[in-house]
């Protein structure tokens, strides 16, 4: 069993309703972290979140917000992540990018 390698972890937190020319934001940032070359990512909607500019959006009934969060997350080697991060930043209007280094383990 080989051990952990290093990599780097890029959250996207935006809106699900954001829009990049015609196209939803989040699978134009889906793509261009898969056309940079990184393998892992995943696109999670929220029930709940937080935005500056709107304060608590949630789903509950009585709280119900219809722009709901969503979070796109890659996982891959630093170069790769950080080639893919002009054109995310060209797309996102506002919310919010982290970076942050992982260790990778391989399932087996």
């Amino acid at each position: 069993m080989s051990g952990p390698a290093s990599g780097t972890r890029a959250r996207i937190y935006l809106r699900d309703s954001d829009v990049f020319e015609g196209r939803q934001a989040h699978a134009v940032i889906y793509s261009a972290f898969v056309d940079a070359g990184v393998r892992d990512v995943s696109v999670h909607h929220g029930i709940m979140g937080f935005d500056r500019s709107s304060g608590v959006l949630s789903s509950r009934p009585l709280h119900f917000h219809a722009d709901l969060p969503a979070v796109v997350e890659a996982v891959g080697r630093r170069e790769d992540v950080e080639a893919a991060l002009p054109e995310v930043r060209r797309v996102l209007a506002r919310g919010l990018i982290t970076l942050t280094d992982v260790q990778i383990y391989e399932p087996g």
